[in-house]
């Protein structure tokens, strides 16, 4: 064979191996490798890898490329204080071909800015006494004259009181860390840690103490949002949903302008949305990313996204939880039993009170939260010890709402009018039942006086279980709670020689109404992406871009 068709042959060789790579290629069979550096790393959906983070906070990763898939491992949703969680096993499977990028730092940080109020250690209080910061990088302290430069890990103190508090008096300062640092904050805790801070700090001078303003992009503040209220071990697309929902909850807290007289725009407390109780983490930036900008919309507004912890099987009307004069049209009353259209709505009645006793106590129901320990729950108040502490409760109502504390007049109608001491309690009874099983109004009857009191965010307040133990679903006790689990309940009177007693059974943890957390991650679990498990709790309801919106 002579050169010239060796070397054709040879060429035929190489050209046939080509096209068998490029094929086995195509076909997935051969994948590339992807190399790991401090700026790119591929992670499966499912991981449960900790942050890697200098003692300062710095992110050692600063991006992350992760391949998204439907669900990963999921402990149940669950708010992060006083409550047990159950962890059932990890449910896996395989990757989407999607890939989405998180932890942009352009992005998040042309976010639209939010000033969040920080509350002192155990959220007591706006003002603090005195005020601690350091960071891992370089920090500089301003008073809108003089900038002061630290270096990594020195301090900055404000006193209000001893030798040096006279220097902070009338003055605001920035605290304003280096690029890709985290200010820590040492004068409070949070879940027994000194949190971190994204963005600037504020400390303003008052009289009452100091105002301590965290000043940060939108984004940068859900990714410590997600996980305070939600665990990060849930399914991704739940927490994606959370995302959203708290997204639409703070663009619609800075438009309502509530802290104006703070200079914030919501505080970091159960008061608007939980915030840096428990830190960041990489499931909760991939959450808010993979979701950036978007925002749950009612007729072209962006909607206030309640959630709750967990349903008692049917969520509440918006209108019956919050005791407003129309209808709020997106949060409506629904059965939340288990079904293949997760779109459904499923409308149930339990205003009477014997069909809701046996919705309670039937097990026949599977809905999406009632694998929660907190579905069922049980209280047996002493009547006495009930008694002792109940004027001071009501009188709170009272002052926040007189229209919703009622006293009865002589001639049996209840009025508006100064309360006297209820006395010893003889009876509990529900008033008012909604569809939905929720109690928005009760009458105790004392040897003193009787008296209505109405909404469910009050009962809850009046009929704490503040020394009695709950006993839930799962036969496990708890106590030393400042608030009924939840306003979804039927009380019995029990009469023994020791005296009387209040058995109170009910279900549910939480407003109800909403997105149930318990139940968004079941719905997930079941194969549900966020999308449509916000549409199912918020009824009628659209996902938009925020900055379409705010230009509509």
């Amino acid at each position: 064979m002579d050169k010239k068709k060796l070397k054709l042959l040879a060429v035929l060789s190489v050209l046939c191996l080509f096209c068998v790579l490029l094929e086995a290629y195509l076909r997935g069979y051969i994948k590339p490798e992807v190399k790991q550096t401090s700026q790119n790393k591929t992670i499966a959906d499912n991981s449960q890898d900790k942050d890697t983070k200098d003692d300062d906070g710095k992110e050692n990763d600063n991006s992350i490329t992760d391949t998204e898939n439907n669900t990963g491992d999921s402990n149940s949703s669950k708010k992060n204080e006083q409550i047990s969680t159950k962890k059932p096993a990890s449910t896996k499977k395989p990757a989407s071909k999607k890939n989405v990028q998180v932890l942009d730092p352009v992005r998040a940080s042309n976010s639209q800015k939010v000033r969040v109020l920080i509350m002192t250690g155990g959220f007591e209080s706006y003002y603090h006494n005195s005020v601690s910061l350091t960071c891992g990088g370089s920090f500089t302290v301003s008073d809108g004259k003089n900038i002061k430069s630290y270096g990594p890990g020195k301090k900055a103190v404000f006193n209000m009181y001893g030798k040096k508090a006279k220097a902070n008096r009338k003055k605001k300062y920035i605290i304003s860390p280096s690029e890709d640092a985290r200010l820590k904050m040492l004068s409070i805790k949070r879940q027994d840690r000194q949190p971190l801070y994204r963005g600037t700090i504020e400390v303003k001078w008052t009289r009452q103490g100091f105002l301590v303003t965290n000043e940060l992009p939108v984004e940068y503040y859900l990714y410590a949002v997600v996980p305070s209220e939600m665990s990060t071990g849930n399914n991704m697309e739940a927490l994606k949903a959370q995302a959203v929902c708290a997204r639409s909850y703070a663009y619609n807290q800075i438009n309502a302008k509530r802290y104006k007289e703070y200079n914030a725009d919501l505080d970091d407390s159960v008061s608007c949305q939980v915030y840096n109780n428990i830190p960041e983490d990489k499931r909760s930036r991939m959450a808010v990313d993979s979701t950036y900008g978007q925002v749950i919309t009612s007729k072209g507004k962006i909607i206030v996204a309640y959630y709750f912890s967990t349903s008692w099987g049917c969520t509440a009307d918006g209108q019956d939880v919050w005791n407003t004069t129309a209808e709020v049209p997106y949060l409506i009353s629904s059965l939340q039993v288990r079904r293949k259209n997760a779109a459904e709505q499923v409308e149930a009645d339990f205003s009477d009170e014997n069909k809701f006793r046996d919705f309670i106590n039937s097990g026949s129901y599977k809905t999406y939260d009632s694998s929660d320990d907190w579905y069922r729950w049980s209280i047996t108040f002493n009547a006495a010890s009930l008694s002792s502490r109940i004027d001071s409760a009501l009188y709170n109502c009272y002052l926040s709402d007189k229209s919703l504390v009622l006293a009865q007049n002589s001639k049996g109608k209840f009025e508006q009018k100064p309360l006297k001491s209820i006395g010893t309690i003889k009876k509990i009874r529900v008033e008012k039942r909604e569809e939905s099983g929720l109690v928005t109004e009760i009458v105790i009857v004392g040897t003193g006086n009787v008296v209505k009191v109405c909404t469910q965010y009050n009962i809850r307040k009046v009929l704490a279980p503040v020394y009695e133990k709950i006993k839930r679903k799962s036969g496990e006790s708890v106590s030393s709670y400042s608030m009924l689990p939840s306003a979804a309940f039927y009380i019995d009177t029990v009469k023994t020689k020791k005296g009387t007693s209040f058995k109170i059974t009910g279900g549910g943890f939480g407003h109800g109404a909403g997105l149930s957390q318990t139940g968004a991650a079941a719905m997930a679990e079941a194969g549900r992406d966020y999308a449509v498990i916000i549409k199912h709790f918020f009824k009628g309801t659209k996902i938009q871009n925020v900055q379409k919106v705010l230009k509509d």
